[in-house]
């Protein structure tokens, strides 16, 4: 498998680009997608791309500057520029700088799956070898799923038993690893990335999959650790972003339920816990490690700051922005007022009706 990096700031012609190589080119695989030229750069340094699909102006580098910068630097990888009818003529100078050919906007699938099958042409040349075999790709890409579902799914006992089938068939000893082994890695870990976003429809952020340089893994058996701190990573990454979403939107629903209902004398922790079918403890707990106060805490700021505005209109009794906010017994308020604020609902209001010369 050749990999292949998109470099355009267009959302949709990444999009295209992506979809016709994983729809059609069985023999190239999108291992990432840049926005703007020094994205690219990076990246591509980074990841040592056999393809690399570049627009023609992007912000930063333009494609010409990209591919002149990575020529500089060494890197051995063919380039297809993607421009539009504007910069037609622009893309056709890229020609010399020894780009493979050019796109023209909107991208033809056909065009460009045959420019895909005369690159792949001038690659294998390159390297000297025959395509994978059909089997090695689907045993791959079988171990790859499965490990995606359990890992979505955090079933710990499903990923054991996949991590055990991967070390059979790597079958890890001391043998040293062959260039074949890295390249399987390298599809491994796209498709399990792949099918991850599939499964997970985007409800969560993702990191990309990493792909480790050659001379860090000597043996299979480096080879299979590698694999299992990656698996092992994932399901950690995933269980503290679903755990962080689910509470982060619960709390945010619990404040906004305290809004609704702070004029109720008995609001408590225990109606909030019911209304979101949770067991009060469990509720309570996650309230204040979101936020860095207990429920009934946050309760009482709201109605503080809520009785505060109430007394700043001079028509409102003091006892009506007590009741205003859910005090029935004014003393009780009183007193929690003059503790959150320092001053009594009184003394509050006089304070607040104070105009303060300019000169202080």
């Amino acid at each position: 498998m050749f990999k292949v990096l998109i470099a355009d700031d267009e959302r949709m012609v990444r999009l295209t680009l992506r979809t016709i190589i994983e729809r059609d080119a069985e023999n190239f695989v999108v291992i990432e997608e840049a926005k703007d030229g020094e994205q690219a750069l990076q990246r591509s340094l980074e990841l040592k791309p056999d393809l690399i699909v570049t627009d023609v102006r992007m912000p930063g580098l333009s494609g010409l500057e990209l591919i002149r910068s990575l020529t500089d630097r060494q890197l051995k990888s063919e380039y297809v520029v993607v421009s539009g009818y504007g910069d037609f003529a622009y893309a056709q100078s890229a020609l010399r700088f020894g780009v493979a050919d050019y796109l023209l906007k909107p991208i033809d699938p056909s065009y460009f799956l045959s420019v895909l099958t005369k690159i792949h042409g001038k690659l294998q040349s390159r390297i000297g070898k025959q395509d994978l075999p059909k089997d090695w790709l689907w045993s791959w890409k079988v171990h790859a799923e499965r490990a995606a579902k359990s890992i979505w799914h955090m079933n710990e006992g499903e990923l054991a038993e996949e991590l055990e089938r991967i070390r059979n068939t790597l079958n890890p000893g001391p043998e040293l690893v062959k260039p074949e082994h890295l390249e399987q890695l390298t599809y491994y870990l796209i498709v399990l990335n792949g099918t991850l976003q599939e499964v997970s429809q985007n409800g969560l952020p993702l990191p990309k999959a990493q792909f480790p340089e050659n001379e860090s893994l000597a043996t299979a058996e480096q080879l299979y650790d590698y694999i299992h701190a990656c698996l092992q990573g994932l399901i950690e990454h995933i269980r503290f972003s679903r755990n962080w979403w689910s509470y982060n939107r619960m709390v945010k629903s619990a404040k906004e339920y305290i809004e609704e209902h702070y004029k109720k004398a008995d609001l408590s922790l225990k109606d909030a816990a019911v209304h979101f079918a949770l067991s009060p403890n469990y509720f309570g707990n996650m309230f204040k490690k979101e936020t860095g106060v207990s429920f009934n805490q946050y309760v009482t700021q709201v109605r503080m700051e809520k009785a505060k505005a109430f007394l700043q209109n001079p028509f409102v009794k003091v006892y009506e922005a007590g009741e205003a906010v859910g005090y029935e017994d004014y003393a009780y308020f009183s007193k929690t007022f003059k503790k959150y604020t320092g001053f009594s609902p009184s003394d509050y209001r006089k304070y607040e009706s104070i105009e303060v010369p300019d000169s202080i």
